[in-house]
């Protein structure tokens, strides 16, 4: 079984993480869209999440979000997975990297992670110019995409642009309406707006909520 969850910000919430733990077969992937968070802040509280996330004895992978530490995600090693390419954390923790396109349980993922953060992160020092799509991931997305005759199962990503909002993210808003009107695709999964619920039949925000697929 594949799970979602997001926005997990370096340890706000543990309970569903710990519930998909105690839970979760040998076979079974809990996918978090974003915004993890590990070592994003030196705080205790951040230092605590990271080691819990780190010590997993089941399997996790995640895509980036705009809160992350790029400079410790990226310091990890590369490797091939299901078909596309992942920074591996640990032997039961990856990185799942923008643009590709990831075959899981038979089942083929497209991912794509990221997105613009607000001003007020910057003069925190809470930023990093990764959050935001380089053109090479987006190159790759767009050829994997029709690579594949632009139909896969699953989009994953960390924010589902529509253009409203006060911060947006103008080459992941022409990503996401290039998805909708050219993939064919079963369901999409995004977090970022700490939030769960269903958009319409087909896109669903995912939040705080141990979420199954569909």
């Amino acid at each position: 079984m594949i799970y979602f969850l997001s926005d997990q910000h370096g340890g706000e919430s543990y309970g569903e993480i710990q519930k998909y733990l105690d839970t979760a077969g040998e076979d079974d992937l809990l996918i978090i869209l974003g915004d993890l968070g590990l070592k994003f802040q030196d705080t205790e509280e951040n230092r605590a999440f990271d080691e819990f996330i780190l010590s997993a004895k089941k399997k996790i992978a995640f895509i980036d979000g705009n809160h992350e530490n790029f400079d410790y995600i990226y310091s990890f090693p590369e490797e091939d997975f299901c078909g596309g390419r992942v920074h591996r954390l640990t032997e039961n923790v990856v990185h799942l990297e923008r643009g590709y396109i990831y075959e899981i349980e038979g089942k083929m993922f497209f991912s794509f992670g990221g997105c613009k953060s607000g001003a007020k992160w910057k003069p925190l020092g809470l930023w990093y110019p990764e959050e935001e799509p380089t053109e090479e991931e987006l190159r790759r997305a767009y050829e994997n995409l029709r690579a594949q005759g632009h139909r896969v199962d699953y989009i994953l990503t960390h924010k589902y642009e529509t253009g409203v909002g006060k911060t947006q993210t103008p080459a992941l808003l022409e990503l996401c309406s290039y998805i909708n009107e050219h993939v064919d695709f079963s369901h999409w999964y995004a977090g970022h707006w700490h939030t769960d619920k269903p958009i319409d039949e087909k896109h669903t925000l995912v939040y705080e909520k141990l979420t199954p697929i569909k």
